[in-house]
């Protein structure tokens, strides 16, 4: 008997002990060194899967976001994007929002906006939220 991967897609599906004649009829590789469940199979060999992508965080504190903004080139871009938006109320809004957050939220509307017009577009906001809840 010896330990064979049930394949589906590339990818090993199950792990099973059996007698080689029929793990070969059903298809089944045999398996070589540490590979389990979850691994990768390109018809030669076997591969660790990829590292499962970091989530982003819902949110970050206000020294996080500075930080990471700091850390980016972008944290004096924040102000002057501020003090463009053309409608008053927004503007203050605005202001107080980026003065008196104690947390910054990713999925704020004046966020995105504000990351936008400081050239962020959605992956790059993510990443910086990734970034700051490092720090």
């Amino acid at each position: 008997m010896a330990r064979y991967a049930v394949i589906d897609e590339g990818r090993v599906m199950n792990v099973v002990e059996a007698e080689a004649d029929f793990a070969h009829a059903k298809g089944w590789v045999e398996l070589a060194g540490s590979a389990s469940i979850g691994w990768l199979w390109d018809g030669e060999a076997f591969s660790a899967p990829p590292p499962a992508p970091v989530p982003v965080p819902a949110s970050v504190t206000r020294r996080q976001a500075r930080q990471a903004l700091l850390l980016a080139g972008l944290l004096d871009e924040v102000q002057p994007a501020i003090d463009a938006i053309p409608d008053s109320v927004q503007r203050r809004m605005a202001q107080i929002e980026w003065d008196d957050s104690q947390e910054f939220f990713r999925d704020r509307p004046l966020l995105i906006m504000l990351a936008t017009a400081i050239g962020l577009d959605a992956g790059a906001l993510d990443q910086l939220f990734i970034t700051a809840a490092g720090l």
